[in-house]
């Protein structure tokens, strides 16, 4: 990998942190039963801003990261499905 592709990753993955980084204050302020959700959707984007480092240092391979992009997609969009209220879907 290219300095210039070592440095967009590295770019994504300080994007992601400080997405983070920008939404504990808010969770820190909800009530704790509307916390768990929300920090484990935090959880899955340091997962995934570590995996972008991994990729930067070469240490996983963009197919490897391509993948770990998907599977973090994946988690999030289970995570934020709101359940139906009158169980009707």
């Amino acid at each position: 990998m290219g300095a210039r592709r070592r440095q967009a990753v590295a770019a994504e993955a300080a994007f992601l942190d400080s997405l983070v980084d920008a939404q504990l204050e808010f969770i820190r302020q909800l009530p704790l039963h509307r916390r768990e959700e929300l920090a484990e959707a935090l959880a899955v984007l340091v997962m995934l801003a570590q995996d972008h480092r991994y990729r930067a240092q070469g240490w996983i391979s963009r197919r490897e990261l391509r993948h770990r992009i998907g599977r973090a997609l994946a988690g999030l969009d289970a995570l934020l499905q709101v359940p139906d209220p009158l169980g009707i879907a």
